[in-house]
């Protein structure tokens, strides 16, 4: 689309529009209200599948797999993402049944396939509905999906750890059993209340006799997006190779992978082990993992705070630059807390070191296409930093 394309487009949609600011910041909060919990909760279904391996590594899966960390640490719009939660859900269920270190291999192999595009198509998805001064709150509402499950699975597999044993199956087993039938069940709550795409309010569940917006309202809807970025008039985009492409040469998006990569290697690291290393202080397993729940809360707020401030004054990058600070100074208390110290002083510092990165890139993409690649790479990126993370602790 043209320049001149883009200010026809923009012109036309002002004319036929006469939306008031309150009609405006109504339909946010629709939005807001109803979009975010349903990613969210699609997120904390992912966060709590592929993020269950710290609690399991507190049981006995080593020794009942034969298995040491070493070889663990190898482990690296509404159909497509409903159809990628059903089958990580049925991947991460028949975990809880390998006898095998290749058959734990295949189904965390499979699990990592099944998962790889979710975050960035949902990222995408949210970017058709929002505004580009919009992106960095809501996209950290969005990752409080993972967040809150971070938190939450950890004090869900301190219970379940309490039925090793139970039907001839050991805590790990529970863990995958009941958090991969958690995920399925959230695959068909997201599938029937997931809307299909911007400004079309009638979800499955609807089957199109009602919608979660008037008419009026998902015009308001489609035209305050199309006003602030018209190239989303396009709908559905192609990406080609030469697409691809113009987004590697960026080097202001390719600063943002690299970041990412670097923050996330550490931050990996930390958040895999952190039940084990809480129970190396002396905690029991199941204390363990419900104390690791702690920080995960804690950090909820704090990402809140960034965001809001982030939106509110129109420059992200100082605040990233206070959350990468945050984590250099805690890494660094971490490191030099002496080990004779008491339980509850060590858990206190890696508590504290337990990104508004993902919401400042999509703000600056130019296009559709531009920013659906460069959200590819910096989940990839992520993903990335955590393969070497996981390879700091080792057996």
């Amino acid at each position: 689309m043209s320049d001149q394309d883009i200010m026809a487009e923009k012109y036309a949609v002002r004319k036929k529009s006469s939306i008031r600011r309150p009609w405006l910041t109504l339909c946010a909060f629709r939005i807001d209200f109803i979009l975010i919990p349903v990613l969210a909760l699609a997120f904390f279904a992912l966060q709590m599948d592929r993020g269950n391996i710290s609690a399991v590594l507190t049981s006995t899966i080593t020794k009942d797999l034969g298995i040491t960390t070493n070889q663990i640490n190898r482990i690296g719009p509404r159909v497509w993402l409903s159809g990628q939660l059903f089958a990580w859900g049925l991947v991460a269920t028949f975990q809880a049944f390998v006898q095998s270190y290749p058959a734990y291999l295949v189904t965390r192999i499979l699990l990592g396939i099944c998962e790889g595009g979710f975050i960035p198509g949902a990222l995408y998805y949210l970017s058709t509905w929002c505004k580009k001064d919009e992106t960095s709150l809501r996209t950290s509402l969005f990752f409080y999906g993972q967040m809150f499950a971070s938190a939450t699975s950890s004090l869900i597999s301190a219970g379940l750890l309490n039925l090793s044993g139970r039907h001839g199956l050991e805590g790990w087993r529970w863990i995958f059993l009941v958090e991969g039938l958690l995920t399925l069940f959230v695959g068909i709550v997201f599938t029937l209340l997931i809307p299909p795409n911007a400004g079309d309010g009638r979800p499955l569940i609807s089957f199109g006799r009602w919608s979660y917006f008037t008419e009026r309202e998902s015009q308001i809807i489609r035209d305050r997006v199309l006003l602030d970025d018209p190239r989303k008039a396009q709908g559905h985009v192609q990406i080609s190779r030469s697409d691809i492409w113009k987004t590697l040469k960026q080097p202001r998006i390719m600063q943002h992978v690299f970041l990412t990569l670097l923050a996330m290697s550490g931050f990996q690291a930390l958040t895999q082990y952190t039940p084990s290393m809480i129970k190396s202080m002396g905690f029991s397993a199941i204390r363990a993992n419900a104390l690791a729940s702690v920080p995960v809360y804690c950090s909820i707020v704090w990402l809140t705070i960034l965001s809001i401030g982030a939106d509110l004054s129109k420059h992200r990058g100082p605040f990233v630059l206070l959350a990468i600070t945050w984590n250099v100074i805690s890494y660094a208390c971490l490191r030099k807390t002496p080990y004779a110290s008491s339980q509850w002083h060590r858990y206190g510092v890696i508590a504290v070191a337990i990104i508004l990165n993902v919401g400042w890139l999509s703000v600056y993409c130019h296009t559709p296409q531009e920013r659906s690649v460069a959200l590819a790479l910096v989940v990839m990126a992520a993903n990335c930093g955590g393969i070497s993370g996981s390879q700091i602790f080792r057996t």
